[in-house]
């Protein structure tokens, strides 16, 4: 319930099993992945769709925000995963934060 308030006040809301790694990765300077890729070799539909996924968007909403089909959308969101050698959207989030894709 917290979270859903502090969103739709413009706050945000990052949970605490993000939260965690957010806060040492900052604190640290360390990079979230550094055996992964970089963002230099996603492809601009792959920035858009971590931007979103980081904006807590699921892949449905994302569909039709960008018009493709669900199907779509989750190969995007696999192949980022896999580029980037993250496992799940927390991590992905994280990552989007580290790169400043969206604000905190």
């Amino acid at each position: 319930m917290f979270a859903i308030k502090s969103v739709l006040t413009g706050m945000f809301y990052i949970s605490p099993a993000v939260s965690g790694k957010v806060i040492n990765g900052y604190v640290s300077g360390a990079k979230p992945n550094p055996a992964g890729s970089s963002m230099e070799t996603l492809t601009q539909r792959e920035r858009q769709l971590l931007k979103l996924i980081a904006e807590g968007y699921k892949n449905r909403q994302i569909a039709e925000y960008l018009h493709l089909s669900i199907k779509t959308v989750g190969n995007h969101r696999n192949s980022l995963m896999k580029k980037l050698d993250l496992h799940n959207s927390a991590e992905l989030t994280a990552y989007a934060i580290e790169k400043g894709l969206v604000n905190r």
